[in-house]
């Protein structure tokens, strides 16, 4: 472990120049003293590491000792630095090993690419948790992104919402196959069209980028809050949001060797389950909306009986025969 932690050490001073032993501790999870103490076995090993005394000093490595990875443009560089969901490397245990990783490849970045890998890894984030395949269409997507990596407040118009709004962004989410948009309002005003992700004092929203109706930078600059951290937000706040979208509520009949299926359903919940002594379960869902609970019902055909609402009941009979039709026996 010791032997990882020294490692570290040589990268942050390789990629950042100048630390203090309080930054490095702060960074490696380690008391001061412990930080202390590997710099003096790095400095007897015979690592050029040096201390510069005084108010700006630090801890650094001799001008020559820098190694580089060549041929990388900063926006190569930044597509290798993108965030990816902790989480499934913290369940496989590599979460410390994909951190070692990553500050050995930013110490080997070309300072001219370095920033855009930083801000790559603050501002752009993978979630691949369960979350619908479909693609969604994204056109302001290259606005949105020049934007979060400028600091330029946007002008959004969203969704069914009559009028513009203002925003600061501040990071885009990428799930599965659609993108998001965190940013900051700074009116603070209630909106009718997208969904608080947070507690609305904050005026954090997350909006869909697909129903993003028009964008525009308006070149004015926002200072970033401090210590906004992309991940942790949607870690906080995702299943927030994504309960917000689901509006369709049903109630169904389901066979029970068909019951367990339905918490495979994407883009949805199960809110209620009562089992009948006919060997059917009474099942309240809510689903994204009623396209989604069609598609995957129908799935399950022979097995489940719409109860409510009437109108989904119709639309599946109607899908049901279109279906007949294109296969007569």
């Amino acid at each position: 472990m010791r032997a990882e932690r020294l490692v570290q050490i040589v990268l942050l001073l390789q990629s950042h120049g100048r630390l203090t032993a309080g930054e490095l501790a702060r960074r490696l999870e380690v008391s001061p003293r412990t930080v202390q103490r590997d710099l003096d076995a790095l400095s007897g090993a015979g690592f050029p590491v040096y201390a510069d005394r005084g108010r700006s000093g630090g801890w650094s490595l001799a001008a020559d000792y820098r190694t580089r990875l060549t041929g990388l443009n900063p926006a190569e560089t930044a597509a290798l630095f993108v965030a990816s969901t902790t989480h499934v490397l913290a369940d496989l245990g590599l979460d410390d090993a994909a951190a070692t990783a990553t500050a050995k490849l930013l110490a080997t970045v070309p300072a001219h690419a370095r920033r855009d890998a930083d801000l790559a890894r603050e501002r752009v984030l993978v979630d691949h948790t369960d979350w619908q395949e479909l693609r969604e269409d994204s056109p302001w997507l290259p606005v949105l992104q020049r934007a979060v990596w400028d600091e330029h407040r946007l002008r959004l118009r969203y969704g069914s919402a009559p009028d513009p709004v203002v925003v600061e962004p501040l990071g885009l989410v990428a799930k599965k196959r659609s993108w998001y948009l965190v940013a900051r309002r700074t009116d603070l005003t209630v909106e009718t069209d997208a969904t608080a992700d947070a507690d609305d004092t904050t005026g954090y929203r997350t909006y869909r980028t697909a129903r993003i109706q028009h964008a525009d930078d308006t070149g004015e600059s926002f200072t970033r809050p401090d210590g906004f951290d992309l991940a942790a937000h949607w870690e906080r706040t995702a299943e927030r949001f994504f309960a917000g979208l689901r509006r369709y509520p049903v109630r169904l009949r389901v066979r029970s060797r068909a019951a367990p299926r339905l918490r495979w359903a994407p883009n949805a919940v199960v809110d209620e389950v009562i089992e009948r002594p006919d060997g059917w379960y009474d099942v309240a869902m809510t689903f994204e909306s009623a396209y989604e609970t069609r598609v995957y019902l129908l799935g399950l055909a022979g097995d489940v009986v719409v109860s409510e609402p009437a109108e989904l009941r119709a639309d599946m009979v109607r899908a049901a025969r279109g279906f007949l039709e294109h296969h007569p026996d």
